[in-house]
């Protein structure tokens, strides 16, 4: 074992440590299925907001998009780093506090469980539910991000680490719930500033000669490289594909389970500022980790790698043993913050709004189903990790450019699908469920549709498929509310 590898498992073990015992430390507070979905609304907002920071970016922005960056250049870092932020930004501005005040006052605790409230109508409780799961593909981005920067730090075979990411974190969550879940992240955040301003310094010697001489640097590397579009490249091709469609997506993005739910964690109105003003400060700085992708490029010239690998090349290649270990530290720490709130919002989802809904009333009464709702929910973990594990391991052998396509392909169609529902459940006072719901199926038809079909040049962009189906639901919501009003002032 060398010195990276040994300060690397020191690390690793003490994490792993630190974590287990917050778990252990918060299973008593995980008694019942609220506790477990959303904590005991106690925990301070600037907690939950480092919390957010965390999930929101994760081992996509640590690990998977910088290769993107590596790959197309300045146009990824207006796409994804500038037009995504500011997108999720307002959108988590409009929406959290009314979110957070509506679900307070019926007493929610998950997404779908919120839409269906707010709409009386429990069947799209089980329809959201369902739709839920297409959050397991970024689940999978970040187990493969995960897995191939650990086995390079910790100088383990793929498949070993593989298995480490998957069993820790599933069994750290089955254990704490959302307890654990706001003070691992509090942690994990921690670690992440950390190892964010290590990236950002690694590239300072390139803006020696200033800005101007950093996008010489840049444009030196292939025609476009340092260009605000880039027409060579398969997502950041036009205006339309950098700006307007990823602004549309920041904004959607926020709409996911494990994001959105972080305003049911908070107990009053007031702590809602507090949550968004840490978010914003340290999201942003995350996001700025994706320079390091261009950082990777000028540092590493010659044969282009592929681009999910990119980061764990330059870490080895850049970074003296003990602070790699540092920052193998921090990409765990990025990737398991985002797994948590995805593991805590899935299995809630599955035991409060699936099985709650399809299971006969006599089994899900409220004298029954309080500690019978937390174990389906601890269930549905146990069953679920074999199937990210399988999943990870197909895109670590049959990647389609980068795992991050695979991942926003499902996560983008779960938050177009519920775009509207949220949107009109917290502007419109009288909206139709029905055209809530066949918005959301407009959402998904415009999505897959383009994605499969191949319909237009940029169906291969999930992005810009997802923007459309955005714009397409959000037509067919007006549309069908007006005709509704129509419909009952005439008769």
């Amino acid at each position: 074992m060398n010195d990276g590898s040994l300060y690397a498992w020191i690390f690793f073990s003490a994490y792993a440590a630190a974590v287990t015992g917050i778990a252990v430390w918060s299973r008593s507070r995980a008694r019942s299925m609220e506790s477990f979905s959303v904590g005991t609304r106690t925990v301070s907002p600037y907690f939950v907001g480092l919390s957010l920071a965390a999930n929101m970016t994760s081992a996509a922005t640590f690990v998977i998009n910088p290769g993107l960056m590596y790959l197309y250049g300045w146009s990824g870092i207006l796409g994804y780093a500038v037009a995504t932020p500011l997108g999720i930004y307002l959108g988590l501005v409009i929406f959290s506090k009314k979110f957070r005040t509506i679900g307070d006052r019926t007493k929610v605790i998950t997404v779908p469980q919120w839409i269906g409230d707010r709409f009386g109508k429990p069947m799209l409780k089980v329809y959201f539910a369902i739709l839920s799961l297409l959050q397991i593909t970024f689940l999978v981005l970040i187990v493969v991000g995960l897995s191939l920067v650990i086995g390079s730090t910790l100088g383990l075979a793929t498949e070993t680490a593989l298995l480490i990411v998957v069993g820790f974190t599933f069994a750290y969550i089955l254990l704490g719930g959302a307890s654990a879940h706001i003070m691992t992240n509090t942690v994990q955040a921690v670690i992440m500033i950390i190892v964010a301003f290590m990236f950002l310094a690694s590239g300072m010697e390139y803006f020696a000669d200033g800005v101007g001489g950093f996008f010489a640097r840049l444009d030196a590397v292939t025609p476009h490289f340092g260009s605000a579009v880039n027409p060579d490249s398969l997502l950041f091709r036009d205006f339309f594909e950098v700006f307007a469609a990823n602004f549309i997506i920041g904004v959607a993005i926020i709409m996911q389970p494990h994001i959105i739910s972080k305003s049911l964690y908070l107990r009053t109105e007031r702590d809602v500022n507090r949550f968004l003003g840490t978010a914003v400060i340290v999201a942003t700085l995350f996001f700025a980790v994706l320079m390091t992708g261009l950082f990777a490029r000028l540092a590493m010239g010659g044969e282009v790698l592929a681009p999910d690998t990119v980061m764990a090349t330059y870490i080895v290649q850049e970074f003296p043993p003990l602070l790699r270990a540092v920052i193998g530290l921090g990409i765990l720490s990025a990737g398991f913050s985002t797994m948590e709130g995805i593991l805590v919002a899935l299995s809630s989802i599955f035991a409060n709004d699936f099985l709650k809904g399809v299971l006969p009333a006599r089994i899900t009464s409220a004298e029954q189903w309080g500690m019978r709702s937390l174990l389906y929910a601890k269930i549905f973990l146990v069953l679920l990790a074999p199937v990210t594990l399988l999943l990870s391991w197909d895109q670590i052998q049959n990647p389609s450019l980068s795992v991050a396509i695979f991942a926003q392909n499902g996560v983008y169609g779960l938050f177009a699908a519920a775009f509207v529902p949220i949107l009109f459940g917290v502007f419109v006072e009288r909206a139709d469920w029905r055209v809530i719901f066949m918005a959301s199926l407009a959402a998904l038809f415009v999505h897959f549709g383009m994605y499969y079909g191949q319909i237009t040049m940029y169906h291969n962009n999930p992005g810009v498929t997802a923007a459309c189906a955005l714009l397409v639901s959000l037509a067919v919501a007006l549309l069908g509310t007006a005709a509704t009003r129509r419909g009952v002032e005439a008769g």
